[in-house]
Parts: structure tokens; C-alpha cells; sequence
């Protein structure tokens, strides 16, 4: 029976493990490899990087325009020397660096780069060092000059390897006591891993890169560092490089139209630095929501082997359960086909108890067995009835017969009131049952009184002699004593 059950519950279980796995695999296909869903999944990162990293632009800008007007950075380019200049630039510089740094909104950008130059463009000096004095800084980088010329803030990507420059600037420029623009400030952020992995935290959190054009082509110079390195070497392939010529050609996001390393591409021009087509920002997404849709689907089989471990240990038990009772009553049955009819089944069970009592109660029938009522004191296990207590009595006639009896015991008996007298020999009665643990609660004085007036008229008949009863306790029994009244 237990390997019944066993096969049956591992069978259903399997069963409801495998229907779960294929609605499962049906339901979620569609939706983890969904490749139109993931194309846009790219196109959004990209926005949302590309606005961020305006946001950063625009903020320092700002934060550098609200500056360029106070006294000491005027003062820079008011002194009378070049030298003073540059040595006041220098100073300027590094207490802005400073400010920079402390400020709650510039979290992360790790200003590197303040720099001041005049009005040519020319470098008059940089935080940290006496570097960079001197240099011809719009040569490198036009836009400065168109800053200085048109008068307003503006950022740009600083991306040369003989300068080993790589970073975002934004520039402000800072006018004269004559109002014409005297020079600018510039505030440069790394463009780096740290830059683009902060981007991602505070966008999409997909893998983005930065490739800027040099000699014509896109090359990567950052990643956010969230993806193996060679999904970060795929960005390289041509189909990505494809989608970032379109991008830059069209000013626009472009999607790449097949999978590489099992991501999805994008790129558009970085925005809010220069004309936009000095760099690309690169975006990839995953092909599919999870990296296997069958790997999702293990754990169900899983806990489907456990399930079966399971059913095999609660089968062996529930097995044993049923089985052992129903071998014991086979062995019973066959010891009275082989003449032990007086062999009963003494079995315990919840589910059994019931037909192993009908089984006992049909062999006793069938052998003329009468059934035992008493309970394990050897009590009675029915509910005692009127007729139980009037079977009990027993009465003594000896004293009629014969017997001696004290003449003052029968006088007095015969001089007590009737009531009164079968008042008291009932309540002796019931006293006397108590005293030996039997019950009384079944005997009614009105159903006694009727017994002992009906014996005594039978023991009078019998005799020729009217008789009254006395109570007597004989080992484990009470005894009524007929007792002969004096004539």
C-alpha cells in the first residue's frame, strides 16, 4: 500500500511541476526577451543620461557665472603685471576649487581642473600648480574662444591625449571695470568611470559609455564599469558603431538593430557640451529581462524533488499506519479459521478502532459469546436501570426457618411506625451500596419501597408469618435479613 500511495502523490506532484514550468515559460517568454521593449528600454537610458549630464553642465555654469562677478576673481585680471596676474590666478583658483568641492550639488563630479584665462584665451593660471601659464588654451579648444567672444557660459568636452586632457569643462566668462569681457573661468570635471557610473545610479542603471570622434572615428574613452568587460567590448562592434554615425549624422538616438553580447545598443550626441558632435554617449540593455529564462524555472523542479522526497518518507509512515493493523487482524482471522475462537483483537486505531469493535462483536455473536459490558474495573459500561438494583437484592430467610432471632431486634421492628420504617431500611440500603462503591443514583424510594412490600407479602405467604427486613453488609454484597415478628 505505501509505495501506492508514494507513486500516486510523486506522480501528481511531477505532474503539477511540469504544467507550472511550461505556463510559466509561456507567460514570461514574451515579456523577458521582448526586443522591441528592450530597444526602447536602451533609447530611455540614453535620454536619461543625456539630461543628466546637461543638468551637470548647466548647474556648473551657473555656479561659475554667479562667481565671476565677485571681487576677487575680478581682481585677477585687474593687476598690473602679467606675473601678478598669474600668481593671483593661481590663488583664485585653488580657493574655488575648494568651494567647488564643498558644494552638496557638485556630490561625485570631483571638480579637478579651475582655470583662469584672459581674454585671448591665454592661460594665466590653475589650481594646484604653476602649470598650464601661458598656454594657448583656445587653440586646443574653440569653443572657449566662441565663449569669450559671445560672452556667455558654456561647456565642452577637453578630450586631448598630447595634452592628456579628459574631461568636461564649463567656462564663464568675467568682465572689466569697463564692461567688456577681460577673461574666463573654467571649471573641468573628470570624464571618467566614476563620472559615467554616477550618471547610470541616477538614471537607468544600465552600462553606459563615452566614445569621443577623433580623426574621424568614435572612440571609447569611459564606462560605467556595471557590466562585464565583454559586454563593454561589444559597444565596438560595427553595427553599434553604425547606430553612432547615424546619431551623430542625425543629431538623434539611434538603436542598434541587432543583439551583441546579448545587450541592445544606443548612442546619441552628448548634449549641452559644444556644437554636440564631439561625443557620443553609448547606452546597452540587456536582450532579455533575466540572463535565462530556464534557470528561473530550476527552483520549480527543485522543490518538486523535494516534494517527492517528502511524499516517499510520509508515505512509508502513513503506509505503516494503515498496513500494521490490517496485518495483525489477517493473522487474527486466520489464527480462528484454525480454532483459537476465543482469540479477540485488542487493536487501537483512529481509523480502524471502529471495525475492529464490529469485528469482536461479530465473532462473539457467531461462537454464542455473550458481550462484555463492564468497563476495565469490571464495572458495568451500560447505564444502571430501576431493574439492575431489584436483580441485586438478596434476601436471607434463615431467621424465618428457624434461626435464632433476638426478640428485642424483632419487637422493635415490629413496634416501628410503617413510614418510618421503610424510610430508614431505604436509606440503610443506599448507605450500604455507597460504602461498597456501587451506584445508587438509578435507585428511586419509590421503586425500592415497592420491592420490599412485595417481597415481604411473598416471604409472609410462604412462611404464614408477616417479616420486616433488616440491612446487612456481607463481604461485598448487602444482604436483607427477614426478620419474623412476635406473634
Amino acid at each position: 500500500m505505501r509505495w501506492k500511495i508514494i507513486v500516486v502523490n510523486a506522480v501528481i506532484i511531477l505532474v503539477v511541476a511540469t504544467l507550472s514550468c511550461v505556463l510559466i515559460h509561456t507567460s514570461l517568454s514574451k515579456k523577458v526577451a521582448d526586443p522591441a521593449g528592450r530597444k526602447q528600454a536602451v533609447a530611455q537610458a540614453l535620454r536619461a543620461a543625456n539630461a543628466q549630464l546637461a543638468l551637470d553642465a548647466l548647474r556648473l555654469e551657473r555656479w561659475l557665472a554667479e562667481r565671476a562677478p565677485t571681487e576677487s576673481v575680478q581682481n585677477v585680471f585687474s593687476r598690473g603685471t602679467i606675473q601678478a596676474r598669474q600668481e593671483s590666478a593661481t590663488a583664485e583658483a585653488n580657493r574655488l576649487r575648494d568651494a567647488a568641492v564643498a558644494e552638496p550639488v557638485f556630490a561625485k563630479l570631483d571638480p579637478a581642473l579651475v582655470l583662469f584665462v584672459d581674454k585671448n584665451g591665454i592661460s594665466l593660471g590653475r589650481n594646484g600648480s604653476g602649470q598650464m601659464r601661458g598656454e594657448n588654451i583656445s587653440k586646443a579648444y574653440p569653443s572657449l574662444m566662441q565663449s569669450l567672444k559671445a560672452g556667455a557660459t558654456m561647456s565642452d568636452v577637453w578630450f586631448n591625449r598630447q595634452r592628456q586632457e579628459q574631461m568636461l569643462a564649463s567656462y564663464a566668462p568675467v568682465l572689466g571695470d569697463d564692461g567688456k569681457v577681460a577673461g574666463a573661468v573654467i571649471l573641468g570635471t573628470p570624464l571618467n568611470r566614476d563620472r559615467l557610473e554616477r550618471t547610470s545610479q541616477l538614471t537607468s542603471g544600465h552600462l553606459l559609455l563615452m566614445g569621443v570622434v577623433e580623426q574621424g572615428q568614435i572612440n571609447l574613452v569611459a564606462d560605467s564599469g556595471n557590466a562585464p568587460s565583454q559586454v563593454v567590448e561589444a559597444a565596438k562592434a560595427p553595427d553599434v558603431q553604425q547606430a553612432a554615425e547615424a546619431a551623430l549624422r542625425t543629431g538623434s538616438t539611434a538603436v542598434s538593430g541587432h543583439e551583441a553580447a546579448e545587450h541592445f545598443y544606443g548612442a546619441a550626441p552628448l548634449v549641452g557640451y559644444g556644437d554636440g558632435r564631439r561625443a557620443v554617449v553609448f547606452a546597452a540593455a540587456p536582450g532579455s529581462l533575466v540572463g535565462d529564462l530556464m534557470g528561473l524555472l530550476w527552483p520549480i523542479f527543485g522543490v518538486a524533488v523535494l516534494g517527492i522526497i517528502l511524499v516517499g518518507i510520509a508515505g512509508h509512515l502513513l503506509g505503516a499506519y494503515i498496513s500494521r493493523p490490517i496485518a495483525e487482524l489477517e493473522d487474527g482471522l486466520l489464527a480462528i479459521v484454525n480454532g483459537r475462537t476465543d482469540h479477540r483483537f485488542q487493536i487501537e486505531h483512529d481509523v480502524l478502532g471502529g471495525l475492529v469493535f464490529r469485528i469482536n462483536s461479530l465473532l462473539n455473536a457467531l461462537m454464542g459469546v455473550p458481550e462484555d459490558t463492564t468497563d476495565e474495573q469490571g464495572r458495568p459500561s451500560r447505564v444502571p436501570s430501576a431493574g439492575d438494583f431489584q436483580e441485586a437484592l438478596s434476601v436471607d430467610e434463615s431467621s424465618v426457618t428457624g434461626q435464632a432471632v433476638d426478640p428485642q431486634v424483632a419487637a422493635a421492628l415490629a413496634a416501628e411506625p410503617a413510614e418510618q420504617y421503610y424510610q430508614r431500611l431505604f436509606g440503610e440500603y443506599v448507605n450500604a451500596k455507597r460504602q461498597l462503591g456501587d451506584p445508587v443514583d438509578h435507585i428511586t424510594q419509590e421503586a425500592f419501597l415497592a420491592h420490599i412490600r412485595a417481597s415481604e407479602e411473598q416471604t409472609a405467604q410462604k412462611h404464614g408469618r408477616p417479616v420486616r427486613y433488616r440491612v446487612e453488609l456481607r463481604g461485598s454484597s448487602v444482604v436483607l435479613i427477614a426478620v419474623p415478628l412476635p406473634g
